[in-house]
């Protein structure tokens, strides 16, 4: 299709800025919330690129909307952009690929968009790590008019379709009392212990759990010294499942626990949830089958795994539920361990495997942009399968 030719010469075109950007993004990484000099490099992008921009969306100071195209389009393909990084780790989870694949597609398109008689949005999504800002986004309807939401995640294992784990994250306080942990221990209570009691009482938990829960936590405050009985001590926990009706149902138990470590210990607890609920992820088949064929028209091979394996969770499940959403995956090694939020995978995501996975999800994602467009019977299957699912 000489549409797919031109957008596939476009992306290579722009390889030398999209590498730039990628790499800007991975030497100043930025928390969630925090992604100040990220979204202004990629709205400047956009904007020298003839897209119109508004910036804070969604009540979200590092949220923007790109939109270019016309006014009354065919369909409207939204690319999300991901580019807030992970403590310490830095871009471990390879959001600077995300963000530069998803606004290479559109840039690629742009021109073609008045013959495509299309729109195109890219939407730039703050805090996937912590938090959900997409949440936020979808519930400022800011996905109301949308055809079709794609991007692209790296991984070890290129893949089309799999599940994604709803998640709901929980902060856990204790409240005891200071005292001599040598000369008065029995006028102190113990807020660690509350604490340390917490994780055996999840421990035990975990046996009569489905194969698919997870709780996972870390503590974040234990004290400030041995000979001090801790009269503070607090954690943070997620809690995870394949559906929302058990993940509640998990929320209440792993809420049991603590409070009965409070009562054991003499504390008092106060539990905080952090965030928004992360939903599960909707796959559509027809967009992936889609996407599929483009990649495998690239020279890429696809390697599925099952769907239900594997598993982490992200706010792009919200995103499913209100509209046909499609994240596969496009490997940036062939070591099996080198997996998201590790070291290996950050140095991965920065060097040449990641230059190599943005050029060929840019590619992939705007070919099957050009497939909605300018195919309806294709754009109402999708959209058929998702008011069914």
């Amino acid at each position: 299709m000489p549409f797919k030719d031109e957008i596939v010469a476009a992306v290579d075109r722009l390889s030398s800025k999209l590498i730039a950007t990628s790499r800007f993004l991975h030497l100043h990484p930025e928390l969630a919330y925090e992604e100040r000099e990220s979204s202004r490099h990629l709205t400047s992008l956009l904007k020298a690129h003839g897209f119109e921009v508004v910036e804070g969306v969604g009540g979200l100071p590092t949220a923007f909307v790109a939109s270019a195209g016309v006014d009354h389009p065919s369909a409207t393909i939204a690319f999300l952009a991901e580019y807030d990084a992970l403590p310490s780790l830095g871009h471990a989870c390879g959001h600077n690929l995300i963000a530069t694949s998803s606004i290479g597609a559109a840039m690629a398109l742009q021109p073609s968009l008045p013959m495509l008689g299309g729109r195109v949005l890219v939407i730039g999504c703050p805090a996937e790590e912590k938090g959900g800002g997409k949440i936020a986004l979808v519930k400022a309807g800011l996905f109301a008019n949308v055809s079709a939401a794609l991007l692209v995640h790296p991984s070890n294992r290129t893949e089309i379709f799999k599940s994604a784990l709803a998640m709901r994250a929980l902060k856990v306080e204790f409240f005891g009392k200071a005292s001599h942990s040598a000369a008065a221990p029995h006028l102190g209570i113990n807020a660690l212990d509350a604490v340390v009691l917490s994780f055996t009482n999840l421990n035990a938990l975990r046996q009569q759990l489905r194969q698919d829960a997870r709780i996972h936590g870390i503590i974040t405050d234990g004290g400030l010294a041995p000979n001090i009985i801790p009269d503070y001590a607090a954690a943070r926990f997620c809690i995870r499942a394949l559906d929302l009706e058990y993940l509640h149902d998990l929320q209440r138990r792993v809420v049991a626990c603590f409070e009965a470590a409070a009562q054991a210990t003499g504390a008092t607890v106060a539990i905080h949830e952090e965030g928004e609920e992360y939903h599960p992820m909707q796959c559509n088949r027809a967009l992936g089958t889609l996407f599929r064929v483009n990649l495998e028209a690239l020279g890429e091979r696809v390697e599925q795994t099952p769907e239900d394996q594997d598993l982490g969770s992200t706010d792009v499940g919200n995103v499913s539920q209100v509209v046909p959403t499609l994240q596969p995956t496009i490997a940036l090694t062939d070591q099996l361990d080198v997996v998201c939020h590790s070291t290996a995978f950050a140095e991965a995501a920065g060097g040449p495997a990641g230059d190599r996975a943005i050029l060929i999800a840019a590619k992939a994602l705007a070919m099957t942009a050009v497939d909605l467009f300018t195919d309806p019977a294709t754009l109402r299957q999708v959209q058929e399968e998702f008011q069914w699912a």
